[in-house]
């Protein structure tokens, strides 16, 4: 059986977190993740399109997470920061509730049906037809990324929802 950091090097984990996220936290994340990349001999545009995905990814959480009674899950995200290849990714985990998460996926239904040339159109208008409405972080995250992919994970009555973001470090 493998162990946690054989899982962690394994997967070229280079940040994790687990636990509450708040202001405090996302700048101290920014901090280690920049410090870290800047190590790897990342270019400076590579540096800002993670550290933007970071940050618009926590931003979001702190914005939006709900928080069941459920102990397990009560007020905990998960934030993993690791490079695959030429890719960055970015995992981040939290609970919504069954209303955030029909919100989300219609959200992402409408963005993934269109160009990044449509996205970009969005950013001076983000009421959506439709009535689908699109805030400008997760716009300008979808825009930053390489590839954003979301599934969720029925927990009780609520769900957790992974959010991926990959990042090429070679643009």
């Amino acid at each position: 059986m493998k162990t946690l950091i054989e899982d962690l090097h394994d997967n070229n984990v280079i940040f994790s977190y687990y636990g509450f996220i708040d202001a405090n936290v996302l700048t101290e994340v920014l901090l280690i993740t920049k410090s870290k990349l800047e190590s790897n001999n990342e270019s400076d545009h590579v540096v800002e399109r993670v550290s933007d995905a970071i940050n618009n990814c926590v931003d979001n959480i702190i914005k939006h997470n709900f928080y069941p009674d459920d102990e397990r899950v009560h007020y905990k995200s998960l934030l993993v920061v690791s490079k695959q290849n030429n890719f960055y990714l970015i995992d981040t985990i939290n609970v919504v509730t069954p209303t955030q998460k029909e919100t989300l996926s219609e959200q992402l239904e409408f963005i993934n049906s269109r160009t990044k040339e449509e996205i970009k159109a969005l950013k001076s208008n983000l009421v959506l037809s439709n009535s689908v409405k699109v805030g400008t972080g997760f716009v300008d995250l979808i825009l930053k990324a390489d590839n954003c992919e979301c599934t969720f994970k029925d927990l009780d009555a609520n769900h957790l929802v992974n959010i991926n973001f990959k990042i090429n470090s070679l643009n």
